[in-house]
């Protein structure tokens, strides 16, 4: 079945041209990126991947956090081999811009050229994608190679070679070995095509399901371990009709504009979640009522059998992720979503290169175009935004301690805590307790020999991760901070709250219910 689109608007660009305009187009994304890519501070989750890391498969295939190997066995190459913990946010950096390639021959292919060039400058500057691209997690991997998977099962459509599925099925089990829930986009995409295939080629795609299957089994092993309890860690997200439109919200901005998530968070978990509504109302009509009308334009340029598989790839995803998010351990989470930036993009760019475009056209250009810098600059900017600032803790302790000596420092969790006492001076004295939601405490053992540890100092700094009203982690490290007679000094960025005590405190703690 051929998916060649309709004619349209679309001028004749040579390759040549097109390829230069997309390097250039690279090149603005490569720096969009690369802008104060180090500011941050590596939060608790860079912070595992760096301490934690290894490139003995054997261990990671192993170890339970939740994830498939591969990112981590890359990144640690990655690491080994240039020798900078700077290189974890490179490597995502570079999978971001490799991703404008890929999306620009996408949207060439279902449309046309403009609409290739102009779906690479809208993931270039989409906040999402840059904020993804500046963390060092497995993100821009997974995007990067559900693209692939995109634009190789588009080209399964219109033919059925063997080496078209060769490479679906490498680009299709390289995603999953990124991300369990990648899993769910060869789902669907596996699903539309056996649909429309016929015949012969239906047992084509029958026998390439087979194969992907049998090179699946160990990622079964993988999801087998990470399937267990997680510990201490504790994460759950509810899905209803409020999150599955939050979803899209989250797709268009990271998280980044309007009001803040832990603001979300505490006032949802507070029982006004219509407040949380009304506040993020206004955000999102900012943002939707452009992104619809440039939609609802490229909606009409998609072939009739696009537009079946739009509507598949935008609509399904959600409800499916919060469906296996049930059985995980991890909960719901949108970033397991962010592949759907791909598709999204290719149908408001084929709005944008409509035929006689409007002043409304540019109009709600120019207006996406300014929520999207909008977005990744509160992320730099704006505290409020900004989670897990450990540089300004470092700071804040130093400049409040008043003990004439380094200072000496507990961090809780286990998890966020290790992130903690990264950013700290090596000098420091300092140590991790937990706050397991259902498990017993260390307090009783640690708190104490940390006491020892800090020598005639009149005072400790506690910093423990923000969690909001009602969440099992929250009810813990309040229980610790009132064991410990702590007093608030100040939260740092939206996540961090900073502490200070007697060190006497820490000899008298009782034992842990």
């Amino acid at each position: 079945m051929t998916t060649t689109p309709p004619p349209s608007s679309e001028s004749r660009l040579s390759a040549t041209r097109f390829w230069w305009l997309v390097g250039l187009i690279m090149l603005l994304a490569l720096g969009w990126r690369a802008y104060r890519l180090s500011e941050p501070a590596f939060d608790h989750d860079e912070v595992y991947e760096l301490t934690q890391r290894t490139t003995d498969l054997s261990v990671l295939v192993r170890r339970h956090d939740g994830f498939p190997p591969l990112y981590r066995w890359l990144v640690a190459l990655v690491r080994e081999t240039l020798g900078t913990d700077a290189s974890l946010r490179w490597f995502s950096l570079v999978c971001g811009v490799l991703t404008v390639p890929l999306v620009a021959l996408l949207g060439r292919r279902l449309v046309g050229p403009q609409t290739g060039l102009v779906a690479a400058i809208g993931l270039a500057i989409s906040a999402n994608h840059v904020l993804l691209s500046q963390h060092g997690r497995g993100y821009a991997l997974l995007v990067l190679l559900a693209t692939a998977m995109l634009l190789t099962a588009w080209r399964l459509r219109a033919s059925d070679r063997w080496r078209d599925w060769f490479a679906f099925l490498v680009v299709s089990w390289l995603g999953v070995a990124t991300h369990y829930y990648v899993g769910l986009l060869l789902v669907l995409l596996g699903g539309l095509l056996l649909i429309e295939k016929r015949g012969f080629a239906r047992m084509r795609a029958l026998a390439a399901a087979g194969v992907l299957a049998l090179a699946g089994l160990p990622l079964v092993e993988c999801l087998r371990v990470d399937l267990a309890e997680t510990g201490e860690f504790h994460h759950e997200v509810s899905f209803d009709k409020e999150a599955y439109a939050f979803s899209y919200l989250w797709l268009g901005t990271g998280n980044t504009l309007g009001p803040s998530v832990s603001w979300l968070r505490e006032t949802v978990s507070g029982g006004r979640k219509s407040a949380a509504v009304l506040a993020t109302a206004p955000w999102a009509c900012l943002l939707f009522v452009p992104a619809a009308y440039l939609f609802a334009n490229g909606w009409r340029r998609l072939a009739q059998q696009d537009r079946r598989w739009m509507a598949v790839l935008l609509l399904a995803p959600p409800p499916l992720t919060a469906m296996a998010a049930a059985a995980s351990p991890t909960g719901y989470n949108y970033r397991y979503l962010v592949w759907m930036l791909v598709p999204l993009i290719v149908v408001l760019a084929a709005g944008v290169t409509v035929r006689g475009r409007s002043g409304l056209t540019w109009l709600a250009v120019g207006l996406l175009i300014a929520l999207s810098l909008g977005a990744t600059l509160n992320r730099h900017f704006d505290p409020a935004h900004r989670e897990n600032d450990f540089h300004e803790v470092t700071r804040l302790i130093a400049r409040e301690d008043v003990t004439g000596e380094s200072p000496a420092v507990i961090a809780a969790p286990l998890y966020f805590g290790r992130a903690v006492l990264y950013e700290l001076p090596a000098s420091w004295p300092a140590a991790r307790v937990t706050a397991h939601p259902s498990g017993q405490q260390d307090w009783e053992v640690a708190l104490p020999r940390f006491a020892e540890r800090v020598g005639e100092r009149q005072e400790v700094w506690l910093v423990t991760q923000w969690f909001p009203v009602g969440h099992p982690q929250r009810a813990v490290c309040d229980a610790l901070v009132k064991r410990l007679d702590a007093e608030l000094v100040g939260r740092v960025s939206s996540t961090v709250m900073v502490y200070r005590l007697s060190v006497d405190r820490l000899g008298s703690i009782e034992a842990a219910d």
